[in-house]
């Protein structure tokens, strides 16, 4: 089953894109993603994602970014409770483009 992945990540758009250059995930996308969109919020950063399905999310998130929000927090003296957490909903209706 297609998932849709939303997070809001309080963090500026600048460490965002850090982040996401240190993994490398532009050069070597994850198996499983379909898409990825970032939007700028007010309070930081809205993160949409389109998966395969769930189970390839799960491994990204388990294998590459939980660490990777651990360190950030880490990095910033923040409480790991204030991670953000995922919201999944089934994508019924998926039209990739060419």
């Amino acid at each position: 089953m297609t998932i849709m992945m939303q997070m809001d990540l309080p963090m500026p758009r600048a460490e965002i894109e850090r982040v996401s250059a240190e993994l490398g995930t532009h050069e070597n996308p994850p198996d499983g993603l379909v898409v990825h969109v970032a939007t700028a919020t007010a309070g930081g950063v809205h993160v949409t994602d389109i998966w395969e399905n769930e189970a390839a999310f799960e491994k990204f998130r388990d294998s590459v970014l939980v660490p990777a929000m651990q360190k950030f927090l880490a990095d910033h003296n923040m409480p790991p409770e204030s991670a953000p957490q995922p919201q999944i909903e089934e994508a019924f209706d998926v039209v990739k483009g060419r």
